[in-house]
């Protein structure tokens, strides 16, 4: 999904969609109005309207600005190194860095907000086949175990998804960027190669 933005931003509205972020990711959107947004990032409505024509809008410029930096850094960091383990880490790292900020609500909201939704799942697949290729390229290279790269990358996807659904974290008694954490270490130390 494209939102319709302009093609220049100037540093007002990244410093705009910076604060509407961590509002976002702190607050979710739902019970927030736009003359509400405006009177707490110091700006006129329409100077919002130039961002994204609604409240919905705004809030998927700021979930997808959220999730591109997410693969950007974990693409950037891969890139930064050769050995299949080192990649790994480096590619998961950001999907726990950046997600220590998103509350519950904020989560609920992505979750119940199909638009928001659909730009998560097309995320996690994109990140998932990313993954997957380097996988293949450990397995290839003696460094990871000969697991079946398709249901690594499902299993993983499967488990990114309860991940984000707030009533499994709250069951659970663990936080987004927690459960990130750990669901990483698990996957890391299953899939590393015994060294010789």
């Amino acid at each position: 999904m494209r939102l319709d933005r302009p093609n220049t931003v100037s540093e007002r509205h990244r410093d705009l969609i910076d604060a509407l972020e961590r509002l976002f990711l702190e607050e979710g959107f739902r019970d927030v109005t736009v003359d509400e947004l405006a009177a707490r990032l110091k700006c006129s409505k329409r100077t919002l309207y130039a961002l994204a024509s609604s409240k919905q809008e705004l809030f998927l410029l700021v979930v997808e600005r959220w999730l591109e930096r997410i693969r950007h850094l974990g693409w950037q960091g891969a890139l930064q190194h050769d050995d299949p383990e080192k990649r790994i880490i480096a590619y998961l790292d950001p999907g726990v860095s950046q997600s220590q900020a998103a509350s519950r609500r904020f989560l609920e909201d992505v979750q119940s907000y199909r638009p928001a939704l659909a730009l998560l799942e097309t995320h996690q697949r994109e990140r998932t086949k990313v993954l997957r290729d380097i996988v293949e390229d450990g397995q290839r290279r003696g460094r990871f175990r000969p697991f079946h790269t398709a249901l690594v990358a499902e299993v993983f996807l499967a488990a990114v998804g309860r991940l984000n659904e707030p009533n499994f974290l709250e069951n659970a008694g663990i936080s987004f960027s927690d459960g990130f954490s750990e669901l990483y270490e698990l996957f890391l130390k299953g899939l590393f190669a015994p060294q010789a």
